[in-house]
């Protein structure tokens, strides 16, 4: 994306909305992906992140384009993750920890979990993250002794809630 988007910005503003029409629950499918591949898009072009960051973001700001469908929210919890890696400062000027915040109590246990490593991928705010926030989601995660396997960046691995539990502390 980012070679078409400097190439020919018109063609990547295309593709991006063609996944923003995927995301869309009046288009009649599921976007599977989508959500991870749209952040994909945006974290290797800078000029599709200045036009659709903040898009991107309210997708989990439940006055914004909120998705109440978990499956989606799954990958959008980790793009925002995956965005953080690079544009940190930019995503928490937009609020997009304070949109995985409010998902760490949620009932998919997977939103919950990629909530919480997403909110890891935040440098500068693994000090100021309150014990109370993200405690009660890690405890229950660790009971249901959830894994997920994610793209970090760098490797495909499974992570734990004790691997999550390491990275916040």
């Amino acid at each position: 994306m980012a070679k078409i988007a400097e190439a020919e910005m018109e063609r990547a503003r295309i593709i991006i909305r063609r996944l923003m029409w995927m995301l869309n629950e009046e288009s009649g499918g599921m976007g599977w992906g989508v959500g991870e591949g749209y952040a994909e898009a945006l974290f290797h072009s800078e000029k599709l992140k200045k036009e659709y960051l903040q898009v991107y973001l309210s997708y989990l700001w439940p006055e914004g384009n909120y998705l109440e469908f978990p499956p989606a929210q799954r990958g959008l919890a980790w793009g925002i993750g995956r965005l953080a890696q690079r544009y940190e400062e930019e995503v928490i000027k937009l609020s997009g920890h304070e949109y995985l915040l409010l998902h760490l109590s949620s009932e998919d246990p997977t939103v919950s979990f990629l909530s919480l490593w997403s909110l890891t991928q935040f440098k500068s705010l693994r000090t100021s993250l309150k014990k109370e926030d993200y405690s009660k989601p890690l405890e229950r995660l660790k009971h249901l002794d959830w894994k997920v396997l994610l793209f970090d960046g760098e490797t495909i691995k499974t992570y734990t809630p004790q691997d999550l539990e390491s990275l916040l502390f």
